[in-house]
């Protein structure tokens, strides 16, 4: 996934102030600094700006005298091998990428060289939800942190989607996001990359989506924050691709037992009476697969929902699939379920694959 260039270049006559904005929004510890044909002058870190703080510099100021104006970079259409010797040499942690005209064309970090490629299809991880059903255990702390044995749900969504090679990981988020992003950061230490979509107000299960459009050329997964499972999500992806589906949703067979007879009846008369009935429903199971070309049915800024953009797709002709989930899944939305799946974790661990963490 190439960086949003947007968020990180910063015109060398600019404040301080405006580098603070740029870190805060482009979460990479760094900017990079250009003239007026965009052709990398130097860069500026966090730790720079710190510094120059401490040191009485007001905010207000430009930032000529913080800039490294001899930057390590390296050309476009470099090989993979050859980045990697740079970062291990020279000890940086993101490297700016420059065409032959000396324009900034990426970002590199050292997670994107020392981490596997990994699978090309993005994972979004929508993780900005208020998690109000869950009451007090949501005060704190977002509902993706809650503990599903040692780890936050979350971590287990990722390490999921990790070890059938999905590594591109996009978390959209929202409530209590930093308490997230302090947690994974860049994904480095759980073996990914994650890239955060920080949703200035809440847009809804499928309008963090939009965000994210930049990042989605190939087909990718949308998954809810809140899903415990150990779903085969290749075998899924796989099922998208092979049925030519613009969009495939995942459901889970859910059956309603009612407790009670109940009566048949035809013209006043009881023809038949059956005992405690069982009605068997596909439900939402909260994992989707999508087509790049959906995104662009989702509103821009605005609040929608996921059960919007099925409709609108399928009132549009689209083909929307389904995929049965036949492996553990809970929907941690409901406090019992939340403690449901905790009584269930040490039973369901040997069928998922924890992985290897670097610590």
């Amino acid at each position: 996934m190439k960086t949003n260039l947007e968020n990180i270049l910063i015109y060398a006559n600019c404040t301080i102030r405006e580098v603070l904005e740029k870190l805060n929004v482009g979460a990479k510890g760094i900017v990079l600094v250009i003239d007026n044909n965009k052709r990398l002058v130097g860069t500026v870190t966090d730790g720079d700006v710190r510094r120059a703080i401490l040191k009485g510099v007001s905010i207000d100021d430009e930032i000529n005298g913080i800039v490294h104006r001899n930057p390590i970079y390296v050309q476009e259409g470099i090989d993979r091998e050859r980045i990697k010797d740079i970062f291990i040499r020279r000890a940086v942690k993101q490297i700016p990428v420059i065409d032959k005209d000396g324009i900034v064309v990426d970002l590199i970090g050292i997670n994107d060289i020392l981490i596997p490629e990994g699978k090309e299809n993005p994972v979004i991880i929508m993780a900005g939800g208020l998690g109000t059903r869950l009451k007090d255990l949501t005060k704190e702390i977002p509902k993706p942190m809650l503990k599903v044995g040692q780890d936050p749900i979350l971590y287990h969504i990722i390490n999921n989607f990790k070890q059938y090679g999905y590594n591109k990981i996009l978390v959209t988020v929202n409530y209590k996001a930093k308490i997230i992003e302090n947690y994974f950061q860049d994904g480095y230490a759980y073996g990914v990359k994650i890239s955060y979509i920080r949703e200035k107000e809440r847009l809804g299960t499928a309008g963090g989506i939009k965000l994210a459009e930049e990042h989605l050329d190939k087909p990718f997964f949308v998954t809810n924050g809140d899903i415990f499972t150990n779903l085969n999500v290749d075998n899924m992806m796989k099922y998208h691709i092979d049925n030519k589906f613009d969009m495939t949703i995942s459901v889970r067979k859910y059956t309603q037992k009612i407790p009670y007879g109940v009566i048949e009846t035809k013209d006043n008369m009881v023809k038949k009476i059956n005992e405690k009935p069982e009605t068997e429903y596909l439900i939402n199971g909260g994992i989707y697969c999508l087509n790049p070309n959906i995104v662009k049915l989702i509103p821009k800024d605005k609040y929608y929902e996921i059960t919007d953009l099925i409709n609108s797709c399928i009132q549009r002709g689209l083909k929307v699939g389904y995929y049965e989930i036949r492996e553990y899944w809970m929907d941690i939305g409901r406090i019992e379920d939340y403690y449901k799946v905790n009584d269930d974790i040490e039973e369901i661990a040997s069928t998922i694959n924890e992985g290897d963490r670097i610590d």
